[in-house]
């Protein structure tokens, strides 16, 4: 695919052809042969809540759930046979649930080695390692694509537990989120022997790109995977591209901002089909189109959920600006978060910087005509799972 038409032309095709799939989906079964139009805008939470009307094959979430925590805990993870259960990370409240058939993982696996690794990778051996909440068999099937090896560490692991076994096992491709290679940026002295790094889960800003670049010795790029799918991963020059060859993604705007949030479609996705999904994941277009030269769409990487935006009458803050704030004046390798509420900001960082850090965000709420008050916290609060720096609370 060479332009944006080429796109829209596959797209349309594998659109046609989810007639089938969407007949035998009970949650929009009416709607099979309709224009995608036609159908409702749904959100994550309504997807989860209706597990047993979204699903081709009569799955309850019971027997679902049961799987994915045998998958968990050293289990196959199969609801029925060839049938795979799994959970999203989970930031907030009930984490997702996935099924996939053999025939989706094998695609998924193909398309995030593709988009993910250098053309030649798949002809010598390659040692992959992967942070992530818990372990599942989608992520195992990747050790399977080829010589391949493959190295799962939770979350739960101790930090120092955790960089030991990674330093040995000297990954050429790392995937883990933000707050992993942060961690990881603290504790090492030397660069890493990696081909390819890449973040995902959470947020990162440009100054800790930088810093975590340096000290890791490759630069972090950005994967997008949720629950909804592998939405978009970057180009070898770094710029987050929307998976649009296996994926409709429509664009709502966020009032007051140049963001959109994704209403996301797969195209390929068969047993727990995803039609017109509304992520609340806060998304910017480039500026100009990627220097790559790839018709796929180009945005900045997440910078956070519609949540997250800073809102009082006539202003609106996006997570990015708060994040460049901060990090220019503490540096990016320090902790730090900032929560916003209708009556004020109160900014969280290490006592002896966080003045520093509270007069950025006073400066940056001032420029945008903000006459609510940034007071110093105490030491940042650590995120049950997710590290969420900007955020917003209604009271």
């Amino acid at each position: 695919m060479r332009t944006a038409a080429d796109v829209a032309r596959r797209q349309g095709r594998l659109w046609r052809a989810m007639g089938p799939v969407v007949a035998c989906t009970p949650a929009v079964s009416a709607l099979a042969g309709r224009p995608l139009a036609d159908y409702p805008v749904v959100r994550p939470e309504a997807l989860r809540d209706g597990f047993d009307d979204w699903n081709t094959l009569g799955l309850t979430r019971s027997e679902t759930e049961a799987a994915a925590l045998a998958g968990e805990t050293g289990g196959s993870g199969e609801v029925r046979p060839g049938i795979v259960a799994g959970f999203s990370s989970g930031s907030s409240g009930r984490p997702g649930l996935f099924v996939t058939s053999a025939a989706e993982r094998a695609g998924w696996v193909g398309h995030i080695l593709a988009r993910l690794l250098p053309a030649d990778t798949l002809l010598r051996p390659t040692r992959i390692a992967l942070c992530l909440r818990a372990d599942n068999r989608l992520y195992g099937d990747v050790e399977r694509a080829g010589p391949i090896r493959f190295l799962f560490v939770g979350l739960d692991v101790p930090a120092p537990e955790r960089f030991e076994r990674l330093r040995a096992f000297a990954p050429d491709v790392l995937i883990a989120p933000t707050q992993v290679l942060a961690d990881l940026a603290r504790r090492t002295d030397k660069p890493w022997p990696l081909h390819r790094l890449f973040y995902g889960a959470e947020p990162m800003g440009e100054a800790e790109r930088g810093w975590i670049t340096t000290a890791l010795g490759a630069r972090p790029d950005p994967i997008y995977q949720a629950t909804e799918g592998f939405l978009g991963a970057a180009c070898p020059l770094g710029a987050l591209h929307l998976n649009e060859d296996v994926l409709i993604i429509e664009r709502e705007p966020v009032p007051g901002t140049n963001r959109f949030l994704p209403i996301v479609t797969d195209l390929r996705r068969t047993t727990q089909p995803m039609i017109r999904i509304r992520l609340p994941d806060l998304l910017e277009p480039l500026a100009a189109p990627c220097p790559c030269g790839s018709p796929l769409t180009a945005v900045h990487s997440v910078e956070g959920r519609l949540d997250d935006l800073w809102r009082w009458p006539g202003a609106v803050i996006c997570p990015r600006e708060v994040e460049a704030a901060a990090s220019a004046a503490l540096g990016p390798e320090q902790d730090w978060r900032a929560v916003a509420t209708p009556g004020g900001v109160t900014v969280e960082a290490d006592p002896d910087r966080v003045e520093v850090a509270r007069s950025a965000v006073a400066t940056l709420l001032a420029a945008h005509g903000v006459e609510a008050p940034a007071t110093a916290g105490g030491q940042p609060k650590q995120d049950d799972i997710k590290r969420r720096r900007v955020r917003w609370s209604d009271g």
